[in-house]
């Protein structure tokens, strides 16, 4: 595999397996069909235990662009990086196993980036489909524009403009994973969920900019029982603690406003809490969190940047989060 294979870019596809036989079909389908064609897709199967393995291996064995790796179960984390650390295309994808992407995805987000000479990751719109059926384009009427490194952190730490989102819905020109002298060094945090936002906030940090196009090309699948929908457990609070990893890191590396880093660490808490609150969580659990909340506002409340109504919503959270929180489901909104 080279970086160029007749006259085209290779585009590295990471798609991380565990226990998805009922979808990893739909999903390989619609990578193996992009009108790009240039592509090395790599299976990373992460410890499966049902039929999964032995899927990934028949389709390896159908199209002599995909390879698989079987590896001990370690989490979307680690499967992302043992990607990663094989890639050897000029440019990286992300696609969910339970997911699956338009046909011109990837051809028109390579020929985003190659129109855009100031940016290394180009983004496109997400379609959320319910398994009802039902599907939500989630940002299509926001316009299209370039973020610089600056304004695409500001906006990832104020939750705004959809920077705060995910990898799958993003191209990324390759040298942003790796250091001077090609090594991979910028991973997700393995034992960590929320880690889009980590790697995220590392990237963005690196590069020069990313062009956001809201066309709708990555379904995003919601099912019960995914990591996103699951009940409380042992990560149960990583967005408040990614959120302090992410801040500590950008500020360590010289970024400077510090109203956005306080901003980014409350609001990673006031998620946690939010998440905890819907999933009944026990007492204990909700005091810590609204204790972790309010000590990381406190900076945030006295900043004139921040909207009294924004103000307002923080300090409800903190003080009456059961009443704030059953207020804002009913109005459908956070």
């Amino acid at each position: 595999m080279h970086n160029v294979s007749g006259g085209h870019l290779v585009i590295s596809v990471i798609v991380p397996v565990y226990n998805v036989e009922r979808w990893l079909d739909r999903c390989v389908t619609s990578i193996v069909g992009q009108t790009y064609k240039n592509l090395e897709i790599i299976l990373i199967d992460d410890g499966s235990t049902d039929k999964s393995s032995e899927m990934c291996d028949a389709w390896s064995r159908l199209d002599d662009r995909i390879r698989v790796v079987h590896k001990a179960n370690g989490g979307l984390s680690s499967a992302r990086n043992e990607g990663l650390g094989i890639a050897m295309g000029a440019r990286i994808a992300f696609v969910d196993s339970d997911d699956w992407i338009d046909s011109e995805m990837l051809a028109t987000m390579n020929r985003w980036m190659d129109e855009q000479s100031a940016v290394d990751v180009v983004m496109c719109g997400t379609i959320k489909n319910y398994e009802n059926g039902r599907e939500q384009c989630i940002d299509g009427d926001l316009p299209q524009r370039v973020f610089t490194s600056d304004q695409a952190l500001h906006n990832f730490l104020y939750r705004s403009n959809r920077m705060a989102s995910a990898v799958w819905n993003k191209l990324f020109d390759a040298t942003l994973f790796k250091d001077d002298e090609g090594k991979t060094v910028v991973l997700f945090p393995e034992g960590l969920d929320n880690e889009d936002y980590y790697l995220l906030a590392h990237i963005y940090r690196k590069m020069r900019g990313i062009y956001f196009n809201p066309r709708g090309f990555y379904h995003y699948c919601i099912r019960t029982g995914s990591i996103t929908t699951a009940g409380m457990n042992a990560h149960s609070l990583d967005k408040g603690i990614s959120s302090e990893r992410y801040c500590n890191y950008l500020e360590k590396s010289g970024y400077t406003d510090k109203v956005a880093l306080a901003y980014g660490r409350m609001q990673g808490w006031y998620d946690t809490l939010y998440d905890v609150l819907n999933k009944q969580a026990d007492g204990a659990t909700i005091a810590y969190c609204r204790h972790r909340l309010a000590d990381r506002a406190s900076y945030v409340l006295s900043s004139p940047q921040v909207s009294v109504l924004r103000k307002a919503k923080i300090w409800a959270m903190i003080h009456i989060p059961r009443i704030y929180h059953s207020l804002t489901v009913l109005k459908g909104e956070q």
